[in-house]
């Protein structure tokens, strides 16, 4: 369970057996506490439709913002590694958690992640244990390339028409207003390629109504466990 009096980042089980990270700062987990596996899974590579996109793409693009502990690149790389087709994602994250915490999350266990979560714990190491403001790069994997953008998301600057997946993933528009305003997700839009998903867990409805705004298609999906519904919002393809 997540502890609200434990050190200001520490791990916590959730409730499929998977581990997570809450943040004291923000008074949150990095993941659903009814099952961090589950959610990503769910929310994310199956709202954005992966696997689809996988076989359809010559490579996969992937934008997310809140990267985090890490989880949702290592599920979509593992994806990508049983299609064989070669992935870029692009990770934006404020501030990075630091090697020691990626290790007590055991993601090295999740099965076809293993590869990956060996890659990027060892890649996490070797930067400070403060990571800088600034782009970093690395091919964790052949066919895969993890970039990351640490500093603030909302001043990154995104090139047009890039992304076929957007997991949009900050903290809650409560305690991270500035992640989910009108006009960052006019930013993602612009951003995302044709016929591309952005993919989130919030359903509150200034967010649906801001991504609906800035041309998306929005879809209601059911939510995981713990929530009722999460969101999918599709860039038209012309």
């Amino acid at each position: 369970m997540c502890d609200p009096d434990a050190p200001q980042r520490h791990t916590c089980r959730t409730g499929d057996g998977s581990y997570t990270l809450y943040s004291t700062a923000y008074a949150e987990a990095y993941h659903s506490t009814f099952g961090a596996l589950m959610e990503t899974r769910h929310v994310f590579l199956e709202g954005a439709q992966i696997r689809a996109m996988l076989s359809i793409r010559p490579v996969l693009h992937v934008l997310e913002v809140g990267f985090g502990t890490g989880l949702r690149f290592l599920l979509t790389a593992a994806e990508s590694l049983a299609a064989g087709t070669p992935l870029m994602y692009t990770g934006l994250e404020k501030d990075l958690p630091a090697a020691e915490h990626l290790v007590s999350l055991g993601f090295n266990s999740i099965d076809g992640a293993n590869d990956a979560a060996v890659a990027w714990v060892r890649w996490r190491q070797e930067l400070p244990q403060v990571v800088p403001h600034g782009h970093y790069e690395r091919a964790l994997l052949p066919g895969c390339m993890l970039t990351l953008v640490v500093g603030d998301a909302t001043q990154t600057v995104l090139p047009c028409h890039q992304y076929d997946a957007v997991y949009l993933d900050g903290f809650s528009p409560r305690t991270n207003p500035e992640l989910w305003t009108a006009s960052f997700l006019q930013k993602l839009y612009d951003a995302t390629a044709p016929a591309g998903i952005l993919a989130t867990y919030s359903a509150a409805g200034h967010v649906r109504r801001a991504l609906t705004d800035a041309g998306y298609q929005v879809e209601r999906r059911a939510g995981p466990p713990g929530k009722r519904e999460v969101l999918a919002a599709k860039k038209p393809s012309v």
